[in-house]
């Protein structure tokens, strides 16, 4: 008897695809039009982007209107720049430069969204010999939140592009696919760190799989180095400086090519190690080894991208940062929302486990990248996402099985794996609405980075504004005024600066003002909630603005409609003779 045909899943996927991000577009179109995106990264990526195509060299990734003298080398990578500043480059000269950054900004996040859904799944038809579950988890992949969170127009930043890359990997595990593994490892480490142990939970399982079979090792291995070296050849940035382990830095170069070896002599191994045992004897060697070398290689990377970090910027700011704090910084519900989805998805691995003892090695590639995603999030809750995501196939099974058991169960079961309904479950449970992303303790609030408030910015002459720190990827982004402070690692002297100066007394203040030309000072009320109270001194800037009190060498300038405060410097008083 010929099996029945996996129902098609590409239409679906686009159905889907054209009507949410249509409807996401209309609910947030007052702003979205006005090119205010979604979060600072989304924006701080537009003024890079827009920074590319008006004459920077492709290689020089530093933001020159945000910090000190110089500038910021960003840590970002330029792969995500490259379609949006393609969309943009076409249409310009057909619909002006706004409405091309416009339709790049929705086209983009598009895209990655048709291929979240597809790569949902095709991962799907193969965890599950159900015909229907290819079209399942394409629906449970369009409402697999907070994952969809990174789709929504506007979000242009790395993260959508990471999610779709560690599906792709998983696809290409299930398949034994390890060239095309390992492809999508290394890039996905290419653009950022944050996919690093979900690469090593990838390795864990290409292990496991050569140990059984002799195979892969070496295909994994060709694809990573062949990544990494175009890397190397193509997108190291101008800066490339060995302080940080963050990014592409020549610390993670190092690691890269020795994992490289490791594998490829680990494929070189194959022929002679016929004996199971000495598979596992020698792996294990060579990764020690591996292991031992990146140490000598690259310290720092052992160490967290977030070593050099200016200590009292380390406690007060970015230990504030919602997405980088894990389950125990945030609200109940929020945890609810973000990880209601994996848990269930863990649960229904376990299940599968004891159920399905012949398929148990093809459910342990998911297991591993959910799994390890959960425990991340104990230190960083912004893993949820990638968990989500690949929640999506496993929970289509579920309800596949639950089909057979009837009705009631396949709805519980619909219901249990639909993350919009653990974000609903998470708001009753207390707010979780918003990313973590997006509420960071002290960031400005919605209207003082409005796109009515950010005109209102632009108008003024070109200027150095000392603002809270969320704020500046909002005026570099929006503007063409230069932030001192802006929400990035690497901005030492900046964000130092920033919060030196409005905790500083009134008279020290305007010393910092003039050594740091700057020339505006933007507040909204609901900044700075990040600052322990014992920091801020009754005589400080920031109490003052607080109090409403404001020094006689700031000159206010009124908003319209607006919560956000600003003032022009006053150059201070000539010198009498």
């Amino acid at each position: 008897m010929t099996p029945a045909r996996p129902a098609p899943i590409l239409p679906l996927a686009l159905i889907l695809t054209v009507l949410l991000t249509a409807g996401w577009t209309m609910l947030a179109w007052s702003e979205l039009s006005r090119l205010v995106l979604p979060d600072t990264d989304d924006m701080m990526r537009l003024a890079q982007i827009r920074d590319w195509l008006n004459g920077q060299p492709f290689s020089d990734l530093t933001q020159y209107r945000m910090g000190g003298l110089g500038g910021v080398a960003m840590h970002w990578s330029r792969l995500p720049d490259l379609v949006p500043a393609i969309v943009a480059t076409m249409l310009t000269p057909f619909m002006g430069a706004t409405r091309a950054e416009l339709a790049a900004v929705v086209f983009w996040p598009e895209l990655l969204f048709l291929l979240h859904l597809l790569l949902a799944g095709k991962i799907a038809m193969k965890l599950s010999d159900d015909r229907a579950a290819g079209p399942t988890a394409v629906v449970l992949a369009a409402v697999a939140y907070p994952a969809i969170s990174m789709f929504v127009p506007g979000r242009i930043d790395h993260h959508g592009l990471q999610i779709v890359l560690v599906e792709a990997m998983l696809l290409a595990l299930l398949g034994r696919r390890s060239f095309a593994a390992g492809l999508c490892a290394a890039t996905s480490l290419l653009i950022g760190l944050e996919t690093a142990p979900l690469v090593a939970a990838a390795m864990l399982h290409q292990f496991l799989r050569w140990i059984e079979t002799r195979r892969g090792a070496a295909d994994f291995g060709a694809a990573f180095l062949a990544v990494t070296l175009a890397g190397f050849l193509l997108l190291r940035p101008r800066i490339w400086t060995t302080d940080w382990c963050d990014s592409f830095t020549p610390g993670l170069f190092a690691l890269m090519l020795i994992a490289s070896g490791a594998w490829l002599v680990m494929g070189g191994l194959d022929p002679r190690l016929p004996d199971r045992r000495w598979r596992i004897g020698s792996g294990l060697v060579l990764g020690a080894l591996a292991l031992a070398a990146g140490w000598a290689a690259a310290p720092r990377c052992f160490a967290g991208p977030y070593g050099p970090v200016d200590p009292v910027l380390a406690k007060v700011w970015l230990g504030s940062v919602g997405e980088a704090g894990g389950v125990f910084a945030q609200k109940p519900g929020t945890v609810i929302a973000y990880l209601g989805l994996a848990f269930v998805a863990l649960g229904a691995i376990g299940w599968f486990w004891r159920r399905e003892p012949e398929r148990r090695m093809l459910w342990l590639a998911p297991l591993l990248l959910i799994g390890v995603s959960m425990l991340l999030a104990f230190v960083q809750i912004r893993t949820a996402y990638a968990a989500a995501a690949l929640a999506a196939p496993v929970l289509a099974h579920l309800i596949a099985r639950a089909r057979a058991k009837g009705s009631a169960a396949m709805a519980l079961a619909w219901l249990a794996s639909a993350g919009l309904i653990w974000q609903g479950i998470g708001n009753l449970a207390g707010s979780a609405t918003a990313s973590p992303a997006t509420t960071q303790t002290g960031a400005s609030g919605a209207s003082c980075t409005s796109a009515t408030t950010l005109q209102q910015f632009d108008k003024l002459d070109p200027g150095n504004v000392a603002a809270p720190i969320d704020m500046g990827a909002y005026l570099v982004g929006r503007t063409g005024l230069r932030a001192l402070a802006g929400p990035y690692h690497r901005n030492n002297r900046g964000n130092r600066a920033m919060y030196d100066f409005f905790l500083s007394d009134v008279n020290a203040a305007r010393y910092q003002a003039s050594l740091w030309e700057i020339d505006y000072v933007a507040f909204c009320p609901e900044s700075f909630g990040e600052v322990p109270a014992a920091m801020v001194k009754p005589n400080s800037l920031l109490a003052h603005l607080r109090a409403g009190d404001t020094p006689d060498w700031l000159d206010p300038m009124p908003l319209i409609d607006s919560r956000a405060m600003l003032w022009r410097v006053l150059p201070p008083p000539p010198r009498n003779r």
